[in-house]
């Protein structure tokens, strides 16, 4: 059991990967964290990630999302001295994210090692490259290739240290000769002194097709310098023209303003206009309405008085008529009686004989 523990712990830390190395050769610590997961308390719009404690209870607002340590094995092969060597190389790598790599990732949680990998894998290759393009001097052919292994792996350490991700390279180069399949580099003079001539017969063309490369890669350069100056001044004009056609469009909304607010005054005028207008239609129907009330009015008093008056004067009449009755019949009986009287004395006397 213990021995199993001590195998983990060994591929954890990366010292399985440096078995073959040398004690006085440096040892580069990852300082992989096997346990190491980051958690995301999420409660509506609150959101925090911190690393998993050794103390923690999971809350239902808690994601925990772990960060594996990772193998990713690099392998590459290049053709050297025109096809006559064939370098073959195999770079193991081990890494884990950090949490302040996963703080600038962290919409990237599920998936972060899938991303590092994507991210960095141009970075990776530019750095192998950088690194087998200095071997082709052919320095290495009398010292061997543990050098030059040394120094890709620490390249390729650097280079994910400094973007916070832990890692640990190792790399292994071996070398096949077409002519010489069983030589040992450092060894074999003679194969050296085969390689050498090959070399210094191939340096001068290898020159003059860096030469020439580098002429065309010049006249690209230059050519696309050009294309970047008639881009620039193309956009430069076309800036212009769309200030130009800013500044129109501006005027040509300050003038519609301007007709507008004159077209407002002038509605508001005209409005008012028509106000007093109505106002003064509406006084003049009023008093045409007042007027023409009062002639009723001043129409029907006439009337009542003229009724008035004919009543009174039949009333007069009436009663006139009633005292000239009463007259004739005051006069009648007087008559009457006047007669009346005159014809008493005249029967007395005939009662006396």
């Amino acid at each position: 059991m213990n021995n199993s523990l001590s195998e983990l712990d060994a591929w954890l830390t990366g010292s399985d990967l440096q078995d073959d190395v040398g004690p006085d050769d440096g040892y580069w610590l990852a300082g992989f964290d096997a346990d190491r997961q980051v958690v995301l308390v999420k409660l509506g719009p609150y959101q925090k990630l911190y690393l998993r404690p050794k103390q923690f209870t999971r809350r239902f607002y808690h994601t925990l999302y772990p960060l594996p340590v990772e193998s990713w094995p690099f392998r590459r092969q290049i053709k050297l001295f025109e096809d006559f060597c064939t370098l073959d190389l195999a770079l193991d790598l081990r890494f884990q994210a950090t949490f302040d790599y996963v703080l600038k990732n962290a919409e990237l949680l599920p998936d972060i090692n899938a991303h590092i990998r994507s991210v960095y894998a141009a970075l990776v290759d530019d750095a192998v490259n950088l690194e087998l393009q200095g071997l082709a001097d052919g320095a290495w052919l009398n010292t061997g290739l543990a050098e030059a292994e040394k120094r890709i792996a620490q390249r390729i350490n650097e280079l994910l240290a400094q973007q916070q991700i832990q890692c640990l390279a190792v790399c292994t180069l071996s070398a096949d000769f077409a002519e010489f399949p069983d030589v040992q580099l450092g060894r074999d003079a003679v194969y050296v002194n085969v390689l050498k001539k090959t070399f210094e017969l191939n340096q001068t063309k290898n020159l003059e097709l860096s030469r020439q490369q580098r002429l065309i890669e010049e006249e690209e350069i230059h050519e696309k310098r050009q294309q970047l100056e008639h881009l620039r001044r193309m956009i430069d004009l076309e800036q212009q023209m769309q200030a130009l056609e800013a500044e129109k469009q501006r005027r040509l909304a300050e003038d519609r303003f301007e007709q507008l607010t004159q077209q407002l005054a002038i509605e508001k005028r005209l409005h008012a206009e028509q106000l007093q207008h109505d106002t003064e239609l509406q006084e003049m129907r009023f008093e045409a309405e007042l007027i023409s009330q009062e002639k009723r009015q001043a129409r029907q008093r006439i009337a009542e008085s003229r009724q008035l008056s004919d009543q009174l004067a039949h009333r007069a009449l009436l009663h006139e008529q009633e005292v000239l009755a009463e007259l004739r019949m005051r006069q009648r009986a007087q008559t009457l009686m006047q007669e009346h009287d005159l014809a008493e004395p005249t029967g007395g006397e005939h009662g006396e004989a």
